[in-house]
């Protein structure tokens, strides 16, 4: 008979579920998103004045390009276009809620701190 591969329901509805082309776009859609966000941050920004200003710009584009791109690899993976383990998910969607912890951390300590 040959190798039988074990069919759990999870298995079944990844084989059988069709995806459009327009979703695949969306997801790569996501992910120039991520890369044009924060060089149109810094254009915005202007030419920083202070070594603060310049770690501030830097910071919030890596956080804008981290976030969205996790969000594209997260549709992606959901689509069944990119094969990573659930583990491995679980990693990422930590780690990108580990950032957004550090972000809110380093604005409530800018926002309460006496001048």
């Amino acid at each position: 008979m040959g190798d039988k591969e074990t069919l759990t329901p999870r298995r079944i509805i990844k084989s059988v579920r069709e995806v459009s082309a327009l979703y695949d776009w969306t997801a790569i859609g996501l992910l120039i998103f991520a890369a044009v966000i924060p060089i149109a941050v810094a254009m915005w920004w202007g030419r920083p004045a202070t070594i603060a200003d310049l770690a501030t710009i830097i910071m919030l584009g890596l956080f804008i390009f981290a976030v969205i791109s996790t969000f594209a690899i997260i549709v992606l993976w959901g689509l069944g276009r990119l094969s990573l383990t659930d583990k491995f998910m679980t990693w990422l969607g930590g780690a990108t809620v580990g950032e957004i912890a550090g972000l809110v951390a380093f604005i409530i300590h800018f926002l309460f701190s006496k001048p």
